[in-house]
C-alpha cells in the first residue's frame, strides 16, 4: 500500500513540475486593439423568430486612423467591422472577414433565406459616430444601406442603397 502512495506523490510532483505558466507577449497591434477596444455582437440573437443557418458575431472597433470629427479633442469618427462566421456543425468551417470602415452600424435585420448554411443581413451605416456628428454639427452624415449575404466559404457586401 505504501509503494502505491509513494508512485502517487511521485506521479504527481513529476506532473506538477511540467505545468508551468508559458506568457507570451503579442506583437500585431490590431488584435491587441481587438483586445482592448472590441466590441462583439452575436447577431444570431437578434430577431429570435428567423431561423440562424449560420453563427455569425459581428466585432466593432474605434478607427484611431482617422480623428478629423474632433477638432483639437479626442474621439471615435468611425468604426471599422469584422465577421466571424461559423456552420452550426461539429466540424464547422470558420471564417472571419474585415469590412473595413463603416463608419456606425445603426440597425441590423437578419433575411430570411433558403440556402443550407447562408446567411443574409442587412446593415444599416451612418458615415459618422452619433457621438461625432452631436460634437461635430459641420459633419454631413449619409446613411448606407449594406446587404451581406454569408455562406461558409464566401462573403458578398453589397451597397443596397
Amino acid at each position: 500500500m505504501n509503494k502505491y502512495i509513494l508512485l502517487i506523490l511521485l506521479l504527481l510532483a513529476s506532473c506538477s513540475t511540467q505545468s508551468q505558466v508559458v506568457i507570451e507577449k503579442i506583437d500585431n497591434k490590431e488584435f491587441v486593439e481587438f483586445l482592448i477596444f472590441g466590441e462583439q455582437h452575436d447577431l444570431n440573437k437578434l430577431q429570435p423568430d428567423i431561423e440562424k443557418k449560420l453563427w455569425v458575431k459581428l466585432y466593432k472597433l474605434p478607427n484611431t486612423e482617422i480623428n478629423e470629427c474632433f477638432p483639437g479633442s479626442h474621439g471615435v469618427c468611425n468604426y471599422k467591422y469584422y465577421i466571424a462566421t461559423s456552420q452550426l456543425d461539429d466540424s464547422p468551417i470558420i471564417m472571419a472577414y474585415a469590412l473595413g470602415s463603416l463608419g456606425e452600424i445603426i440597425a441590423i435585420n437578419w433575411e430570411l433565406t433558403q440556402g443550407v448554411d447562408e446567411a443574409i443581413i442587412n446593415i444599416k451605416s451612418n458615415r459618422y459616430s452619433k457621438e461625432a456628428l452631436s460634437y461635430n454639427k459641420n459633419l454631413k452624415n449619409v446613411v448606407t444601406n449594406y446587404k451581406i449575404i454569408i455562406t461558409p466559404a464566401t462573403l458578398i457586401i453589397k451597397d443596397d442603397s
